[in-house]
């Protein structure tokens, strides 16, 4: 009686699930939830740096899967799959039968169709009977809608087969090492076995019953003559064959694929929501081109080791960028990932911050000066010098990198670094003008408007500064920088970054001019140990503390910026037995790097816009243009503010006057000379020149350019 009473509930439920699904309105599979699929992330070179996932699972088309791992999952899990219309009702009934018997869940009756559809649209839902119905209303759905080779393909791609695999290619290659083409019977049928309960079965922590399991799907096969006994029999004598361990999923360059993925959690193009966008990165499938280019990373990791190598030595952090494009071609941004994941070349971006650049900032305060129509000769009075502020406070100032006294032109005080002529010229400009200069050149970091900003007190990024001067190397054209080149989305679509263009953020003129003094901080300046026998730009960096030091500078192909002190501030009073100043360890990293990443390329200069500048003769005394009487040297200046006048001719040489003749005096009776008579002159005088009221012909200056 109660075998009985079990089967008529058992067919009730069946009847009851099929007219739940059979009353749900009509299924429209597009507005399902896609499949998940990894991300992608490769280099410029296409070589592979991450593979990003949620589940890791990459898709395979029908034709890759090997028949031998068909006919195992087919045996394993539904037999009757090319039967049935995406439902098995008798495995519904038997299904039913066991759980009443048992009075619990303790077998399912899904079809491969079924299972398909709770891996897809039913992640982690809970075991009703309405998602039941709901599940299979869509099977019937997916089988109207798709052939089953389609079907059995997708459930092939999306079934968990345990250690972190989604699919059979990545299971594939987290058991046996390989690929799906050269699986074997023993391997397939494992995998097959895998399906029911890949925790349970798990071939690394419970290989006797994944080998009981495996054996099972060997049976099945047989009777379903896929293969024969002695196969059969063969097969289960060999082990499980899976390797020791999963192939680690080993990310190169860690640093630089985390500033990759922080680009495109910005990019709004890949959701409107910050969730919407890490959905994108880590279920979308995309393949992201990068523009780190693997020869120079490999260049910048070996001029960090080769100068700070040793136990105990400050870190360093660069970042080096093609400022025509803004790709960032390489990024240091720490010694070890495992050891801390923040980046230190990211600054706040990178989860840790900022860092002072002291120094290697005053080419931004130059240039703000220039654009507000100074020029290079201006002269400040450069000595130390202690300031009254408007809100009363002082500011006092030292020349912590060189000392000068009187004035110096700007020019000239940069190339010697004198706090001296900075302080000035920011009370002169305003902080707040230097901190949008600074903006518009790529600088990202908030900066506080103080006057002690133009000698770098203002936390910024090693980025910020790759930027800044990239800008400069570019004629003036702020370039944002990026990480990507193109992302492929899982559609097919091709996405280039959106990169803001700042056009003439400095003009072209005035970034050639600064260009030419910062190339004599290498020639002659502080950053002397930065020459790399080319054309070169740049400028140092050293805290007051000594907790940082800077190197930033560029060539026309590239711009670089270097960091070096430690994790956790502390001054740098001995490393290697030297006190660390930006014309140091900053500066050789810099120049090692360059050798290395200007190897066999030609020389360049940098390159004259004519149409902002222009090359004249000036006469140094007066600042005006040279002629014959006053020889002058070759400057280049900008067109407009080139002077339009000579300087001043000499004065014509003074005209001697002779002595007027005159009778010699006779005495007369009283001792007394007798006066000439008036009217009278000698005859034998010589009359006085009259000057001519022309000069000398004015000989016609030069003027080149």
């Amino acid at each position: 009686m109660r075998g009985r009473a079990v089967r008529t509930a058992a067919t009730a439920a069946v009847c009851s699930l099929l007219a739940a699904a059979c009353s749900l309105g009509p299924v429209d599979l597009k507005n399902q939830r896609p499949l998940a699929v990894r991300t992608t992330v490769i280099a410029s070179d296409g070589t592979l740096l991450a593979r990003l996932f949620k589940q890791n699972r990459v898709l395979v088309d029908e034709e890759e899967i090997p028949s031998v791992l068909k006919d195992a999952v087919l045996a394993a899990e539904d037999a009757r799959f090319f039967e049935h219309p995406g439902y098995d009702l008798r495995s519904i009934a038997r299904a039913a039968l066991v759980n009443l018997d048992e009075g619990e869940v303790a077998q399912g009756g899904s079809t491969i169709t079924q299972q398909y559809v709770k891996n897809t649209f039913f992640r982690d839902a809970p075991r009703t009977f309405e998602r039941k119905a709901r599940e299979l209303r869509l099977a019937i759905e997916v089988e109207r809608r798709y052939s089953k080779d389609e079907i059995l393909d997708r459930y092939l791609n999306t079934v968990y087969l345990g250690q972190g695999a989604y699919g059979v290619k990545v299971a594939a290659k987290t058991y046996f090492g390989r690929g799906l083409s050269t699986l074997t019977l023993r391997e397939a049928a494992l995998l097959a076995a895998l399906i029911k309960a890949p925790s349970f079965y798990d071939p690394r922590d419970n290989p006797k019953r994944a080998l009981e399991r495996r054996n099972y799907v060997l049976d099945r096969l047989v009777a379903l003559n896929k293969i024969d006994r002695r196969t059969a029999a063969k097969t289960k004598k060999m082990t499980l064959g899976v390797i020791p361990d999963p192939p680690k999923a080993r990310t190169r360059e860690p640093y630089f694929v985390e500033a990759v993925k922080r680009e495109v959690m910005k990019d709004r193009r890949f959701g409107s929501s910050e969730d919407a966008r890490a959905e994108a990165l880590y279920k979308g499938g995309l393949r992201i081109e990068t523009t780190l280019e693997p020869h120079l990373q490999e260049a910048a990791e070996r001029a960090v080791e080769s100068n700070l190598g040793l136990p105990g030595d400050p870190e360093a952090a660069l970042v080096a960028i093609r400022p025509q494009t803004g790709e960032i071609v390489a990024m240091v941004g720490g010694r070890d990932w495992n050891a801390s994941q923040v980046n230190l070349a990211l600054g706040k971006e990178g989860g840790g911050s900022g860092r002072q650049p002291g120094s290697a900032f005053k080419p931004i305060v130059a240039a703000t000066a220039l654009e507000q129509g100074m020029t290079l000769d201006t002269r400040f009075g450069a000595g130390p010098a202690s300031f009254l502020l408007p809100d009363g406070s002082t500011w006092t100032v030292h020349n912590s990198e060189g000392t000068a006294g009187g004035t110096l032109p700007l020019g000239e005080a940069t190339v010697r670094s004198v706090n001296g002529v900075y302080a000035r010229l920011a009370l002169d400009l305003g902080p707040g003008s230097i901190a949008t200069q600074a903006k518009l050149m790529g600088v990202r970091s908030k900066l506080p408007v103080y006057p002690s900003i133009a000698l770098g007190s203002a936390q910024v990024s090693v980025l910020d500064m790759a930027a800044a001067y990239a800008t400069l190397a570019n004629n003036g054209t702020a370039v944002e920088p990026t990480t990507i080149k193109e992302v492929r989305t899982g559609t097919g679509e091709i996405l280039k970054p959106e990169q803001k263009i700042v056009p003439e953020a400095v003009s072209p003129g005035n970034a050639f001019l600064l260009t030419r003094v910062l190339e004599q901080v290498i020639e002659r300046g502080t950053g002397q140990a930065a020459d790399i026998g080319r054309p070169a730009a740049g400028k140092t960096g050293t805290t007051n503390d000594y907790n940082d030091a800077w190197f930033a500078g560029y060539t026309p192909d590239l711009a670089v910026a270097v960091w070096v002190g430690y994790r956790y501030p502390q001054p740098m009073t001995n490393v290697h037995g030297i006190r660390v100043f930006g014309g140091t360890f900053p500066a050789a990293i810099w120049r090692d790097f360059m050798l290395a990443a200007h190897a066999g390329l030609p020389v360049k200069r940098f390159k004259l816009p004519k149409s902002d500048l222009v090359t004249v003769m000036i006469d140094p005394v007066s600042g005006l243009l040279a002629a014959e009487w006053c020889p002058g040297e070759p400057k280049t200046m900008l067109r407009q503010l080139a002077p339009t006048t000579y300087c001043p001719p000499p004065p014509p040489p003074p005209v001697p006057t002779l002595p007027t003749a005159t009778p010699s005096p006779t005495a007369t009776d009283d001792g007394r000379p007798t006066p000439a008579p008036t009217g009278t002159q000698d005859a034998n005088a010589t009359p006085e020149p009259v000057p001519s009221e022309q000069g000398p012909p004015r000989p016609q200056p030069t003027r080149t350019g």
